[in-house]
């Protein structure tokens, strides 16, 4: 599983540094080039964190397993049942970055950016990974073994790397299917039509399912409806949460306090 994610992690390098030498060739702006530079060190911090969580996921993981109800026996079926369960986690832990403030303090470092290119999926707050995992631990009580449930979230993240590409143009019949680049797109879009669509993982299957999906017509303006302007990391992954420290003990009684934090983002 360590080795899978050590070889993944060097093929992502390398996709990177070419798109970054091609795009170094078009002689862009200094603003892309200094937005990527901040992507990329945010996306080093990532992955050291990332290390350290993932033995801490493959414990708790193998801890609830212990206690499953029942433990079936690895076959096509369990893939395909473990495959959809994952992804719908997904779905909704994706969902809640979205639609709740509190989860939105971290998922806004990754839409935060002005521009698109493979960078930006690194662009993602470390903070979420000492959390995030505990959503797909439930699946281990219904007989999920923890190794597939890392394999799958290995191989979702990659996915969900390199769709951060203009390169690579509508696919068809595979957008409606899949995660597609013109699909993510869509999601970094602060376009009305786009915002809170294709929150789907691999699949676009829940987003079909629950009304979320969205095709790329109007070219996307990436950002945020309040852009930060920065391209400091440090402002870039706190500056939400900077935010709700202020506000939040302005808001009086502990309901207030649960729904401010449970609210929509603004």
């Amino acid at each position: 599983m360590f080795k899978f994610d050590a070889i993944a992690t060097i093929l992502l390098f390398t996709v990177f540094f070419v798109e970054f030498a091609l795009i170094l060739r078009q002689k862009p702006d200094k603003n892309l080039i200094k937005d990527m530079k901040a992507n990329f060190l945010i996306g080093v911090f990532l992955i050291g964190v990332g290390l350290f969580i993932k033995g801490v996921q493959f414990s708790l993981y193998s801890l609830f397993y212990g206690f499953s109800i029942f433990k079936p026996e690895l076959s096509l079926w369990l893939w395909i049942v473990g495959f959809l369960s994952c992804d719908f986690i997904h779905y909704f832990y994706h969902w809640l970055g979205h639609k709740t403030r509190i989860f939105w303090a971290a998922h806004v470092t990754h839409h935060s950016s002005e521009h698109f290119n493979l960078s930006t999926g690194w662009r993602t707050n470390f903070f979420h990974l000492f959390y995030r995992f505990l959503f797909w631990s439930p699946l281990c009580f219904f007989g999920i073994p923890p190794e597939m449930i890392l394999l799958i979230e290995s191989i979702s993240a990659i996915q969900n790397f390199l769709v951060h590409t203009e390169k690579i143009g509508k696919l068809g019949v595979l957008d409606w299917i899949f995660n597609t680049p013109s699909n993510h797109r869509v999601h970094h879009g602060t376009n009305p039509e786009y915002i809170d669509k294709n929150l789907g993982g691999i699949l676009m299957i829940y987003d079909h399912l629950f009304g979320s999906y969205a095709k790329e017509t109007a070219p996307p303006v990436y950002g945020i409806i309040h852009n930060i302007d920065t391209h400091n990391p440090y402002k870039i992954i706190l500056h939400e949460y900077i935010c709700i420290t202020r506000e939040f003990p302005k808001i009086k009684g502990i309901s207030r306090k649960v729904r401010y934090l449970l609210s929509p983002p603004q």
